[in-house]
């Protein structure tokens, strides 16, 4: 009995381990922004930031302290002539404690904004290899159907062969060609399995799980122009909109670091136990203290903090226009990388593929009428599989190009 369970619980694991999953590109995108680890990163990096926030509104800690005095040389406490209990509150000038609160602030924003920007380029991560996949699956597809009719045709060349009508070369000819084939079908399922692999490791799941992508290549041509798309991209760009925070948040370090010429202050009082004075009968008194810095004698610390957030301030400025520029070109570059590939996949749609089908009708047609040998069919052969794998390969590069190009402000 024991046994049967222990197959039986195998059997059950073997079946889920080996179960295969329909995933379309959204369901895999859904996938990867939940386990991606880059994603898992950011998101705790806002978390960081809230701490900081909160370190950065922390109030200085108070004082509470005993203080004795005149103790005897027998160190009997008792007899101690004075007895302070004291409390002491450090405040800051009024304005410190905001900006610092307000620099962290914006570092939170910074983070929440990255993440924005990092499941973007997840995304685009995710669609990239989803797309490797596809294509390699249009690939094998392809190959397959060859074989399926280079099988079809090999059947021909035998009985012609049995006729006498063809000489064994061809058959040889026709075996041989099947047979490489096979062995690129071979390489292209390895190169399947690769992208499926990569896919896994951004969808951060197990590896025993196999997947079917459901989806398949094609393609909707862009109509916007690139003034249009290059005015969208750079308005909704992260990078660009962390940039300017962080310019807005290096006027708050400087306006922080101008402040640190301000003193600051500190408000205390004690309860004083004294011995009793000649005449008055009492020995208990309230005693206040008001405390100021003078960071006017350290004045050279401030100068250097405000140089230093000021040459910081200027940096964020050259970064933030550098960084403008560095993205517009990227963008129009990708558009017109986009364009050219949109171009070659027009060319396809409006003659090769159908050239080709009617190429390799006739071409069959014309050897069964002795009208081309086998050699000139095979070429034919060729010439329709290189033909239809082209055209996945661009329809590939638009929606790669596209994907850059939805990518490129980031």
């Amino acid at each position: 009995m024991y046994k049967r369970v222990i197959t039986l619980l195998l059997f059950c694991s073997l079946a889920v381990y080996g179960q295969t999953k329909k995933m379309t590109i959204n369901e895999a995108i859904e996938t990867s922004l939940k386990n991606n680890p880059q994603v898992l990163t950011a998101q705790k990096e806002i978390e960081a930031a809230d701490g900081r926030i909160l370190q950065a509104g922390r109030i200085p800690n108070a004082e509470f302290s005993i203080e004795s005095n005149e103790i005897p040389k027998s160190f009997s406490f008792g007899g101690a002539g004075e007895l302070d209990f004291n409390f002491s509150q450090p405040l800051e000038f009024f304005g410190k404690r905001s900006k610092r609160i307000q620099s962290a602030e914006y570092e939170k924003h910074v983070a929440e904004i990255n993440l924005k920007r990092i499941k973007k380029i997840v995304t685009a991560q995710v669609k990239s290899a989803y797309y490797q996949g596809l294509l390699s699956r249009e690939t094998i597809q392809a190959i397959e159907l060859n074989i399926v009719l280079l099988n079809d045709f090999l059947v021909q060349v035998k009985d012609r062969y049995q006729a006498g009508t063809s000489s064994y070369l061809d058959v040889i000819r026709a075996k041989v060609e099947v047979t490489r084939l096979k062995n690129e079908l071979f390489d292209v399922n390895k190169q399947f399995q690769q992208n499926i692999g990569a896919l896994k490791i951004l969808l951060g799941v197990e590896n025993g799980g196999s997947y079917e992508l459901s989806d398949s290549l094609s393609y909707n041509f862009l109509t916007a122009p690139l003034d249009s798309i290059l005015a969208s991209l750079i308005e909704q760009s992260n990078f660009i909109q962390m940039s300017s925070i962080r310019i807005d948040r290096d006027k708050s370090l400087l306006s922080l670091a101008e402040k640190g010429s301000l003193p600051d202050f500190n408000f205390g009082a004690s309860f004083q136990n004294r011995q009793p004075i000649p005449g008055k009968g009492f020995d208990n008194f309230i005693g206040l203290k008001l405390g100021i810095s003078l960071p006017m004698f350290y004045s050279s610390g401030v100068r250097g903090d405000v140089q230093e957030s000021s040459a910081l301030l200027d940096i964020s400025h050259i970064q933030y226009e550098a960084i403008r520029k560095i993205v517009t070109q990227k963008i129009i570059s990708s558009y017109k990388s986009l364009t050219y590939a949109e171009e070659q996949l027009r060319l396809f749609d409006k003659t090769l593929l159908q050239d080709v089908e009617d190429e390799l009708r006739a071409g069959i047609t014309a050897y069964q009428n002795n009208q081309i040998d086998v050699l000139n069919l095979f070429d034919i052969y060729r010439t329709y599989r290189t033909t239809k794998l082209e055209y996945a390969k661009t329809i590939s590069n638009c929606l790669m190009a596209r994907n850059e190009l939805e990518i490129s402000n980031e």
